[in-house]
């Protein structure tokens, strides 16, 4: 029950900080969301000295509507909510962007809402870890039609701001996860 009042303190914020504009008009007013699934196991990537881990939830927006410019979140939509970790076994600092691709089954792309870095790079020191969170929105009727979404989880670097694959330490991957 506290996991789940932490993620629901760490979303508010993210979703916060997601509106990029400090104007009291901009900011959204809390929303009551209901956890509705849980990841059952850490999902883990390994890249050549770096390792990927991630859990992520689902809540139900119910009560309150999210009232924000910059999103349009409404009752009965879904927020996934990855929460990760980025660690660095490598001998050098390492980059990474937090940056899923979320598709359903049929190919829909899931909006995401926020991230604590704001799709910027993540530099982590050698032997060091660095936490991430990251919101997607999924309506509540593409919510209903699926049962699994599909990640692509990027690659970590070893040059800022390279898409090289001589750069890349280990590959993507792809992840089917449920949602239900």
């Amino acid at each position: 029950m506290k996991k789940r009042w932490l993620v629901l303190a760490f979303m508010l914020i993210f979703l916060l900080a997601a509106c990029g504009n400090t104007d009291e008009e901009n900011l959204p007013h809390a929303s009551e969301t209901v956890a509705v699934y849980e990841s059952d196991e850490t999902f883990t990537h390994n890249m050549e000295g770096v390792t990927l881990m991630f859990d992520y939830s689902i809540e139900k927006v119910s009560g309150k509507v999210m009232e924000s410019k910059s999103t349009n979140l409404q009752p009965g939509d879904f927020i996934l909510e990855i929460s990760g970790t980025i660690q660095n076994d490598f001998d050098q600092m390492i980059y990474y962007t937090p940056n899923f691709n979320i598709v359903t089954l049929q190919n829909v792309k899931v909006e995401q809402l926020s991230s604590s870095f704001e799709n910027e790079q993540i530099l982590v020191n050698p032997q060091m870890e660095t936490n991430f969170s990251v919101a997607y929105l999924l309506p509540g009727q593409l919510y209903s039609e699926n049962a699994s979404l599909n990640v692509h989880v990027p690659a970590a670097f070893k040059e800022p701001n390279s898409e090289s694959s001589g750069d890349a330490l280990g590959d993507s991957a792809n992840w089917q996860i449920p949602i239900k």
